[in-house]
């Protein structure tokens, strides 16, 4: 069984779409120019979004269904591919840049599925990944407490692991702006304060999350003072919040 795609029909209605894209977004600027391998690119949604500053992009992944989709919205400068990971059909230093988003918790093999990022990455690229922080996910003696999950690193973890690669590492913690007092997320909602004033406006958004978006949204606004959902442009990177950030991100150079 493997760990559903994200409905990428569901458009911005989704609070999944904005985390998730929300990470192409960010490498954006980072692969200017550049020709542009994602790995585990799924059903495609980031592939347009890398195109847009990149040379070319390039997606890799190893289910057959999720190409399938992907391939229907192929557009300029853009091509996929059928493979894996740990053996990227690719030859040495082809890609100046290399996207790679929540792939390596999925992994047993992630040191070779990092060698591989590394020999197919020129030695001036860069390579950009992310995966879940494990001071924040709290897997339960080391085992994650997501089904689909393998392994999941505490940032000093994954800064090691990166090192044995790459000769620059900058982590970044990925997180939702602040001014959504009340996050889409149950994890996160799990973990707001008891206080009464807090779960009555918890109590609020659940309820306006049920109406119409067309309804919902425009109270949620005027009544929480915060759009219902969040989009890809609604999360901050910042090295300030690795520590505490459910996501964390990687900025890798040879």
């Amino acid at each position: 069984m493997s760990e559903p795609r994200l409905d990428v029909s569901a458009g911005h209605r989704s609070p999944w779409w904005g985390v998730h894209a929300s990470r192409y977004h960010f490498a954006e600027p980072l692969v200017e120019g550049r020709r542009v391998l994602d790995v585990a690119c799924g059903t495609g949604y980031g592939l347009a979004i890398l195109a847009a500053s990149a040379r070319a992009v390039v997606g890799v992944d190893a289910d057959a269904g999720a190409v399938r989709i992907a391939a229907s919205g192929l557009g300029a400068r853009m091509a996929l591919v059928l493979g894996d990971g740990v053996r990227l059909p690719f030859a040495d230093g082809v890609f100046g840049a290399i996207t790679s988003f929540e792939t390596m918790e999925h992994l047993h093999r992630r040191d070779d599925f990092l060698a591989e990022l590394r020999r197919v990455l020129r030695s001036d690229g860069v390579c950009v990944v992310s995966t879940p922080n494990a001071r924040y996910t709290e897997p339960v003696n080391g085992v994650p407490r997501n089904p689909f999950h393998v392994h999941e690193y505490t940032p000093e973890e994954l800064k090691l692991t990166l090192d044995r690669q790459f000769e620059s590492v900058t982590l970044l913690g990925q997180q939702l702006d602040r001014r959504f007092a009340i996050s889409p997320f149950r994890d996160d909602q799990q973990r707001l304060p008891r206080a009464p004033a807090v779960q009555a406006r918890l109590g609020l958004w659940r309820v306006l999350n049920r109406l119409p978006a067309s309804v919902g949204d425009p109270m949620s606004r005027a009544l929480l003072r915060q759009p219902l959902v969040p989009t890809e442009h609604d999360y901050q990177f910042s090295q300030r919040t690795v520590a505490e950030a459910p996501v964390l991100v990687a900025v890798c150079r040879p």
